[in-house]
């Protein structure tokens, strides 16, 4: 089976809401029974940003192919594409999450946002401080109740406005332990940021620089030595990285075959993914499945 694509427009029941620039929705998630997000028994690959909030109890939470401890007074924070699921929720577990389509943020601007987005996802679980683990779950409940007044004539500016603010909230929580350099926000940021972009919806689809670097209009070189200086790693890595991420997410957790993962992820025959798997990973994709496992 393919790993489930959860999207905030599933939960969507107005068709009109469907047409909207922002489509976002309010969950509160407990340890006592499966929320509706249907994250407890399977992996599901959720296509909007979102926010989380551990209010009480704790959980052992995957993201992607990383297995966190998410507890009370600790922030969460995912991007687009990102895969989740809940393992483990303690019976008094307690969560807050906001999700949101959120495109139009793609031109915030945060001093050195590429290295922001290194960061939280290295280490998306965060610890709130006292006055944020009041102040934001009521924050998320004041964000629900402005999108929900559809008969105000600029509900959605207020909403777009009061997640923006909500972005930075959560930047600033995350640069709280380690502050973001002091430099304008610049291009090269820009060109990184549209290339994780990118690439985030186009992997299972591409794995040449050249590419991406043609959709973004500059040069394979250019890309290559953008994004280096920037997040210390080549184009090329950060391919590799999102491919081989998904190989063994698939592996890992998915009944397909070698042959089945090989063609979602656009290898022109298993033979060649196994020798692109094994270069990597020191292993072929089948002992790979056999010797892991998400517990």
């Amino acid at each position: 089976m393919e790993i489930d694509r959860l999207n905030v427009e599933r939960f969507t029941e107005n068709p009109e809401e469907l047409r909207q620039d922002v489509i976002l929705k309010y969950f509160e998630i407990s340890g006592k029974e499966d929320s509706v997000i249907g994250i407890e028994h399977f992996p599901k690959i959720v296509e909007a940003g979102f926010v989380a909030i551990c209010i009480e109890g704790a959980c052992e939470l995957m993201l992607d192919h990383a297995v966190y401890n998410f507890k009370a007074g600790q922030i969460c924070v995912g991007f687009t594409a990102t895969v989740v699921q809940t393992l483990w929720k303690s019976r008094d577990f307690v969560c807050v999450l906001l999700a949101a389509n959120i495109d139009f943020l793609r031109n915030i601007n945060i001093p050195s946002v590429s290295d922001l987005f290194i960061s939280i996802r290295s280490n998306p679980c965060t610890s709130l401080s006292d006055e944020d683990k009041v102040a934001l779950p009521a924050y998320f409940k004041y964000i629900q109740s402005v999108y929900q007044r559809k008969e105000h004539a600029y509900y959605m500016e207020i909403t777009k406005q009061l997640l923006l603010v909500l972005c930075y909230e959560v930047a600033a929580i995350y640069q709280q332990n380690r502050p973001s350099k002091k430099q304008i926000y610049s291009y090269k940021d820009t060109v990184f940021r549209d290339f994780v972009r990118l690439l985030s919806s186009k992997y299972q689809e591409e794995r040449r620089v050249a590419y991406y670097a043609e959709i973004l209009c500059i040069t394979p070189k250019y890309l290559s030595a953008v994004v280096k200086e920037v997040s210390n790693k080549t184009a090329a890595e950060w391919i590799d990285d999102y491919v081989l991420r998904n190989a063994k997410i698939l592996l890992t957790t998915t009944t397909l075959t070698i042959q089945q993962i090989s063609d979602q992820l656009n290898f022109p025959n298993p033979s060649f993914f196994t020798q692109y798997f094994k270069r990597a990973m020191g292993k072929t994709p089948k002992a790979f499945r056999n010797t892991t496992s998400v517990k």
